[in-house]
Order: C-alpha cells, then structure tokens, then sequence
C-alpha cells in the first residue's frame, strides 16, 4: 500500500492526501508505515488527560486567592470581568482573564452574586428535583393571567397537571388569587384522582400558603418548589399556559369570565383527549393517564407492519411507532449526576 501511494504521488505530483485518498488507507496509516513519525512512541500505561498534572497550573492558594475576589462584597453587583480588572488594577490578583472566569465558573460564581433575603451572599436555595415514574408521582401547578374585555379586567387560570401524562387534572378562573380557592380545587382533584406523591409550585404567596401546604399533608402529599425567578424549575406547567396561549383559537381577550371557563374547559377537553403530545410518544395525555397507550402502540405496530409488508422496499429496517412515555420530572437528569 505504502510503494503505490509513493508511485501515486511520484508520477501524478498529488498530495499524500489525494494519494492515500485513491489508494484507500487512511494517511495516518500511510505515515506510521513509512516511519515518517519514528520518533513517536506509543505510551504503555497512557493517563487520562484531566487526571494530568499541569506543571503550570494554579496552587490551591492561588485558587483560593481567586475566589476570595469574586465573592468579596465590594464586588458582588459587579461582573466577573470587571471584578478580574479592578482587583488586577488593586493587585490582588496575578492571573490571566481567562483564568480568573475560569476558576469563578468552577465555582458557580458567574451569574448573579449579590446577596439574596436571608443569610447571606452563599445562601441559594437548593435546586428541585423530582421524578416521575409513573402517573400520580408528581403533579406541577401554577396560575396565569387572561385578558378581559378591558385593560384592567384579569382572569386568574388555576391549573394543576399529572407530569408523568400531562393530564390536567386540576383547573379553575377567578378573578383573583386566592389560598382557599386552590384548597378547594385540590381538595376535588385529590377526591377525582387520587393523591399526588408531590406537588410542584411555583414561589406565589398562594403556593406557600399554610392553608395549602396544610390540607395538602393531611392528604400525605409532599410540597416542592422552584427557585426564585427560575421557570425551568416548572417546564411542565410553564409549556402548558404557553400552548393554551398560542393556540389559534384562543381570544386575544375574553369577552367574560363565563367566556374564558367555557373556552378553556373546550380547550383542556381537546388537549386532553386529541393533542399527540412530543413527550408521550405522540400519544394523547388522556391514553398515558388512563393506561390505554400501549393498546394504542399495538394498533400503530400492527398498521406499520402492514404497510411495510405491502411495500418493503420503502424501508431501511422494519418500522416501529415512538416508544411508550417513560421517566421524566424536575430537574431529573441530576439524579443520574448525584447518584
């Protein structure tokens, strides 16, 4: 292989490149063959890059250095880049940019460091995590605003759904945010379907309120909550009021509050019963939450298997319909990180 890449590129005056190209092997083969690189020699016991000792890498201290900067409260409303050129200028630090914004996002410093109400500038409120398994694991909820027929009319949209099948399971519009009114409505969902493992809220005062937290443990229902001014910590319930929104049918303003009950309990029919929903397979929300979806994955295999059949040469492999919803929840993929 070697003499006819030698010939190749001798007598047609191509690259080492082409010429591997046109006889088949690839060019690092071509150069190992030939010895062009005699001098590398393969290391027995080779070790992995990050367990490496870097000759020039920071100390400790230095480190330790560093983030006394980013979390100095002379700083804290500053960036990470204007922290690292003050304290140069004040000679507190004797590292590159680079390397101070380095060493302050291994430390989750990079975003905002101010002190938060409570007990000081490290004081976060812990990320939520929650899976769901299967239906009745984990209810999320949370309250939007519809618009009226005037500017200041405003309808509050309670709404509560199963996470593992995103089946609404609780809903209600008033005209205001009220402790006892989600009491009650949970009080209905929890007699219809059961009692969640865990409940899902937002940061709202109704969310905190001790007469929901209260009625909800007499039910054995665990209480979970996002961080402040974090929506991933509520994507399933944040998702839903974003479809319900832009939905071709929905009024830009409802002309009542009759109105906006009667549209939306249309809409949540239709979501329920009629929307193939991308996180459950395409399956509708009302088939996971009533355990129907693996008949209706049966129908789609027996149709699949009949078209492919008819016309085989249409297809690589034998088709298969999505899978069946499986594990999902808050913040979920940091169980497997944490584990």
């Amino acid at each position: 292989m070697t003499a006819a890449v030698e010939e190749v590129t001798t007598t047609s005056s191509v690259s080492v490149v082409a010429a591997c190209a046109l006889v088949g092997i690839a060019r690092s083969t071509y150069y190992r063959l030939t010895r062009r690189y005699a001098h590398y020699r393969r290391v027995p016991t080779p070790i992995p890059h990050r367990e490496r000792t870097q000759p020039a890498a920071l100390t400790a201290d230095e480190r330790r250095r560093i983030l006394d900067v980013v979390t100095d409260d002379d700083y804290t409303d500053l960036s990470v880049v204007q922290t690292y050129w003050r304290a140069f200028d004040e000679g507190r630090v004797a590292c590159s940019q680079r390397t101070f914004y380095r060493v302050a996002a291994a430390a989750h410093c990079v975003g905002d460091r101010r002190r938060r109400r409570g007990v000081g500038a490290a004081a976060t409120r812990r990320t939520p995590v929650v899976a769901a398994h299967a239906v009745g694991d984990l209810w999320s909820w949370d309250i939007t605003e519809l618009r009226g027929p005037r500017p200041q009319d405003r309808y509050k949209l309670y709404l509560a759904i199963d996470v593992f099948s995103r089946y609404p399971v609780a809903w209600r519009i008033e005209h205001t945010e009220d402790r006892h009114l989600a009491t009650a409505m949970f009080a209905h969902a929890i007699t219809t379907h059961g009692a969640p493992t865990v409940l899902h809220g937002d940061n709202g005062a109704v969310m905190r309120s001790h007469t929901l937290i209260d009625a909800l443990t007499e039910h054995g229902v665990l209480t979970s909550f996002s961080r402040p001014r974090v929506s991933d910590d509520n994507p399933f319930s944040e998702s839903l009021f974003k479809t319900i929104k832009y939905d071709l049918d929905c009024p830009t303003r409802f002309d009542s509050i009759d109105h906006a009950r009667t549209w939306t309990a249309e809409f949540l029919r239709r979501y329920a019963t009629e929307h193939r929903h991308s996180g459950l397979g395409r399956h509708t929300p009302a088939d996971t939450h009533h355990g129907t979806a693996h008949l209706v994955r049966q129908d789609r295999q027996q149709y699949l298997t009949r078209y492919h059949a008819q016309h085989p040469e249409r297809f690589r492999r034998p088709p298969q319909p999505p899978d069946l919803p499986g594990l999902t929840g808050i913040n979920h993929h940091r169980l497997s990180q944490t584990g």
